[in-house]
């Protein structure tokens, strides 16, 4: 999965935040995005995500929330070639949204204890954990 147009842009396959859950089926039928993932068992309407390989489509309230890739489940690729996964370094991906001039800046709101998390022109936030000298890309994600 090529993401280099998402961090561009927060949108892949046509699909963006704030689309209507009828939109992703029109996309993505429903037979590929396999079951629901609810985040409460209990009470449906607190919303679920879909995952198409390393794809994540968070629903709530019948509209796409977020869009997000899980590099730590299933890698991905920038540039059509660079496999990116967890274990790729936060200054490769810099250097790769250098080489395709994607714009990007540091972003402090969503950084935690020992997490770095910057933010592309197409409002994807990338995440990057450094813990006891173990270091892990864990998302490229955009958010409503």
């Amino acid at each position: 999965m090529n993401i280099t147009d998402f961090l561009k842009t927060g949108r892949y396959l046509d699909l963006a935040v704030g689309l209507s859950e009828h939109n992703l089926y029109s996309i993505l039928p429903k037979k590929s995005l396999g079951k629901k993932h609810y985040y409460n068992s209990d009470n449906h309407n607190k919303g679920f995500s879909y995952f198409y390989q390393a794809l994540e489509v968070m629903i709530i309230d019948s509209k796409i929330y977020s869009l997000g890739f899980d590099i730590t489940s299933c890698p991905v690729t920038l540039l059509n070639d660079q496999v990116i996964n967890a274990k790729s370094s936060f200054e490769f991906i810099l250097k790769c949204l250098d080489i395709v001039d994607i714009e990007w800046n540091f972003e402090q709101q969503y950084c935690n204890n020992r997490e770095l998390t910057i933010k592309t022109a197409g409002n994807v936030l990338c995440g990057c954990v450094h813990d006891k000298g173990d270091y892990w890309l864990t998302q490229f994600k955009v958010f409503k």
